[in-house]
């Protein structure tokens, strides 16, 4: 087992900030030298195991296949979970039917990014999903830790070292690249201000990540809905009795609710209020709330696609797959809305089939028309 530290010189001024898992490693086995001789970092040894986003780094440095079997290995893969869950497609009705988080980043991406361009969308989709948890699952801890004692550095390291298990292919890509520059950047935050959460820093995934999870209602994703819910009424309920802004609520019948710590499903409890723990205030607030984060989260993925109009409705998609059933019911994300993204995301592959140049025109005498299409 490997048994090397990427952390245990968080504070220490020599480290570099955004230090790749493989050169810690390398520094730290480097065969008589011992840690207070290293060029980068001056102090004790210690050694700990790595953490898994530190050994998918490393493991990714020694990746040598070729796109095209690392294409082939992912079809494969995924033809094989299909035939086992006796499915045609990876999603269904919204939701997956199979999982590929446990795939390495690299095949992931590839399938997430449509390489050699025979995924199917719904494919594409559970990539991205899988790639989202793989993200989750990493943060999980380093973010629990980073809220009890203030260790940012120690988290926005986990985020580099998930960052740099991707392949060449997404690294060349500006998205990762700008990303990867938010984290080394929150990492030099976090070492020069220790206990306080990086802030300003454009494309920052682990603010963004954060933001998400919430920091009020624990397990609030996968719990049973009505413990999330009498959760949330307590934290609300400590919030008023703590507030002092003129225009904030001090009850839950007025005033200015602040729900920017509640993650979407703790939302989505006050929102939908089934079991009528909230006023009629709160709901309606929440509801508001709501819409702002949907209509936010679709302004953003309408910029994102903005060199890629069908990027736009898998965006959508994908974003419906990643939703609980009551973040679905609370935005009015419902089935038949749901199937006309689909439809409109069939209709867009097919007209940018039609559209495209360097299309084959099969058996037709020409390029296609839009009735072979239809």
């Amino acid at each position: 087992m490997t048994t090397i530290n990427p952390y245990a010189s968080t504070y220490a001024p020599g480290l570099t900030a955004g230090q790749t898992a493989a050169q810690r490693a390398n520094q730290a086995s480097v065969p008589g030298q011992t840690r207070d001789q290293s060029p980068t970092i001056n102090t004790p040894a210690v050694n700990v195991t790595l953490s898994p986003a530190a050994q998918a780094a490393l493991k990714a440095q020694t990746d040598s296949r070729s796109i095209d079997a690392v294409i082939a290995d992912a079809k494969s893969q995924i033809a094989a979970r299909l035939k086992a869950a006796g499915a045609a497609s990876a999603l269904s009705n919204g939701n997956s039917t199979i999982d590929l988080s446990d795939m390495d980043r690299r095949t992931l991406y590839a399938v997430a990014s449509n390489q050699g361009g025979g995924f199917s969308t719904d494919q594409q989709v559970v990539a991205a999903l899988g790639m989202r948890d793989q993200r989750d699952q990493a943060l999980a801890s380093p973010a629990a830790q980073a809220r009890l004692t203030g260790d940012y550095a120690s988290l926005y390291q986990t985020a580099l070292d998930q960052m740099d298990a991707a392949g060449p292919e997404e690294k060349a890509t500006s998205a990762w690249s700008d990303q990867r520059a938010a984290l080394v950047e929150g990492r030099k935050q976090a070492l020069a201000r220790p206990g306080l959460a990086p802030s300003g820093i454009a494309n920052d995934s682990v603010a963004a990540y954060m933001k998400d999870t919430g920091s009020v209602v624990a397990g609030a994703k996968t719990r049973d809905f009505g413990k999330v819910a009498t959760d949330v009424r307590a934290a609300l309920d400590k919030q008023y009795s703590l507030a002092t802004q003129p225009t904030a609520a001090k009850d839950g019948q007025s005033g200015d609710i602040d729900f920017s710590r509640f993650d979407d499903r703790s939302l989505s409890a006050v929102a939908l209020n089934q079991d009528d723990q909230f006023s009629g205030h709160e709901v309606a607030q929440a509801k508001a709330e709501v819409r702002a984060r949907d209509s936010a989260a679709i302004q953003s993925d309408y910029q994102s696609s903005s060199q890629d109009p069908s990027s736009f409705g898998q965006a959508l998609i994908t974003r419906y797959a990643g939703m609980t059933t009551e973040e679905r019911q609370a935005a009015g994300w419902t089935p038949a809305v749901y199937d006309k993204i689909v439809q409109l995301q069939n209709a867009s592959e097919k007209l940018a089939q039609m559209f495209n140049a360097n299309g084959a025109p099969g058996t037709t005498a020409g390029p296609p028309s839009l009735l072979d299409y239809m």
